[in-house]
């Protein structure tokens, strides 16, 4: 018998069973089981048909445990959420010769592994043995937030409403309820015209729900490493001061509305590049070596205008690389935000201008607390498509080039990249690859728009939304070290994300984990590195421009954030001594 069939029909033996992972320890199992509703309950909803949201993973009342910490009509219960991913449930037989002599009568004392390590550092006992008894092919878990609670034990209002209709069984007892409370209309029924506003208990219900937080948020917040606190000798103010000598870069930024593009770099630039170009520099000197990579990264942008600079840090050679951010501005301008945000682009060219430019489009994503460990082992190198693209526009009679890049710096749909910042056309993940090449297929000329789009560049909403959502996915179940479900994958790219405007929600924990930054971001990827300054010297956009831009995204938000606005800084100006 083959070793397919063998698993196949040894599978076939073992149970499926679902599993219930309460957030406490469990004592009483009489006590736990009526906390979640009895065994009645639990076996009506774990056997229900799957009646729950396909968008927001989110249970319905149908197929949801719920947890109740006390016996109140009141109290708010924490609800389950649940998956299918599949586990093996084993069972582990330590004999009891090897157990500890505490153990009868402190059973609690010791963990599983606690006790199977005994047992194996005695020799003379026998040894444990684990055999799986089932399979554990659905899982309801407690891991939302508890609701903020309201005890009503004191509350008249609330124990006379429990005692005459909640658990009377007695007509009279209702009726003499509603026949007492007849005229009520408000609060005022309950205190007098005066007092009913004070600040005082008012014997109210408590309201259906107070937090609308479902699950914990860990914000991570971090000191920046780039700066220190020092306190002035003489007034005694403490100022935040930056650590790293900050060197102009004269970077040219351009939002992404800015109708002209950049043609050359800053004035200043011009004539230091003029003054490098004429005087005899030492070859061992910083300023041969910067002019040696400005020399170097024009060649690179002549293969391919757009590129992302951790590329071009991994295809540069040791003695330029350092001075690559430093040489960057002279050859390149940025976007501050839009399709092409966190690219470098060729002076002169206009992504905007022609279509073609679709597969430079970049996507960043945000996965708050990811730390990148690059492997040592030496990653496969791999010529980006958007280079193998470049050479077959490129001019006649010139020689394509095929520069190659290590492989962790693309998203493969496998193994973690070493970045966040991935462009359309060098996507590595079959999935990705095989949608584009489907929705070309499918779409024919409205796969590409007429125009380009704010957010989407010039590919169609629908085929952006798939591409995002999956590369979302994936991230967060790579980093998660968990398997990928196909079947979250296929309802993704048969979604419908532009006529449905409910499919525009995101469709579980998984992809909210990570999420797309806002495109009001004006910095770049990298976390350690140094603000990158408009040729003004500005590293940050002013109140009203800031303003006009979540206007134009939306109007609703916009509003709300001004009130916001002014409201903090009136609340600084009143602390002011």
């Amino acid at each position: 018998m083959s070793h397919e069939k063998l698993a196949e029909k040894h599978s076939m033996d073992i149970p499926h069973v679902t599993a219930v992972e309460l957030p406490l320890v469990v004592r009483n199992v009489d006590k736990a089981i009526a906390m979640i509703g009895g065994k009645r309950h639990i076996s009506e909803v774990i056997n229900s048909p799957d009646k729950s949201s396909n968008l927001n993973n989110h249970t319905t009342v149908e197929n949801t445990l719920e947890l109740r910490l006390r016996n109140d009509p009141f109290h708010h219960p924490v609800q389950s959420s649940y998956n299918t991913s599949e586990k093996i449930l084993l069972k582990v037989s330590v004999p009891k010769k090897a157990l500890p002599p505490d153990y009868a009568s402190n059973p609690d004392k010791y963990s599983v592994q606690q006790l199977v390590e005994i047992n194996n550092n005695n020799k003379q006992t026998p040894k444990h043995r684990v055999n799986p008894v089932a399979i554990i092919d659905k899982t309801y878990s407690f891991k939302s937030i508890a609701d903020f609670q309201i005890s009503t034990k004191h509350n008249e209002t609330v124990q006379e409403f429990n005692k005459s209709i909640l658990n009377s069984n007695q007509y009279q007892t209702v009726k003499s309820y509603f026949d007492k409370h007849n005229s009520f209309t408000g609060i005022s029924d309950y205190k007098d015209s005066g007092s009913y506003s004070l600040n005082i208990d008012h014997q109210l219900p408590p309201p259906p729900i107070l937090s609308p937080i479902r699950f914990p948020f860990d914000y991570r917040y971090q000191k920046n490493p780039f700066t220190t606190a020092v306190k002035d000798a003489k007034s005694g103010e403490v100022k935040m001061l930056s650590t790293k000598g900050s060197v102009k870069l004269y970077t040219k930024m351009i939002d992404y509305n800015t109708n002209e593009v950049p043609q050359s770099p800053a004035s200043e630039l011009v004539d230091n590049l003029d003054s490098l170009v004429k005087r005899q520099l030492s070859v061992n000197s910083s300023e041969y070596s910067l002019l040696q990579c400005i020399q170097w990264l024009k060649s690179i942008f002549e293969i391919k205008p757009i590129w992302l600079r951790k590329q071009l840090e991994d295809i540069a050679s040791d003695d330029l690389r350092r001075f690559i951010k430093q040489a960057l501005p002279y050859v390149t301008y940025i976007y501050k935000s839009g399709p092409w945000r966190f690219c470098n682009v060729k002076f002169g060219v206009d992504p905007k201008s022609s279509t073609s430019y679709w597969i430079y489009q970049s996507e960043y994503f945000r996965i708050p607390g990811l730390k990148f460990v690059r492997s040592k082992l030496a990653s496969r190198r791999v010529v980006p498509n958007t280079v193998v693209e470049s050479n077959k526009h490129a001019k006649k009679g010139s020689n394509a080039v095929e520069v190659e890049v290590s492989e962790f710096l693309f998203f493969n749909g496998v193994t973690l990249p070493s970045t966040v910042t991935y462009q359309i056309g060098d996507i590595l993940d079959l999935d990705i690859t095989t949608i584009v090449e489907d929705h070309q297929k499918y779409f024919g000329s409205s796969f590409l728009r007429e125009t380009p789009d704010f957010q989407d560049g010039w590919i169609n909403r629908q085929t952006m939304e798939v591409i995002r959502r999956i590369i979302r996915y994936k991230l967060n179940r790579i980093v998660k070290e968990e398997p990928i479900d196909q079947n979250k994958i296929y309802k993704i790219m048969n979604a419908d994300y532009v006529s449905n405007d409910e499919h525009m929600e995101p469709d579980d924990d998984d992809t909210t984990a990570v999420k797309i930054e806002e495109d009001l971001d004006t910095g770049e990827e990298d976390q350690d590195q140094e603000e990158v300054k408009d040729e003004n010297g500005e590293t940050e956009e002013d109140e009203a421009s800031l303003m006009n831009k979540l206007n134009h995204l939306n109007q609703e938000s916009s509003s709300g954030l001004a009130e916001l606005v002014g409201f903090i800084k009136q609340d600084s100006i009143e602390k002011e001594p």
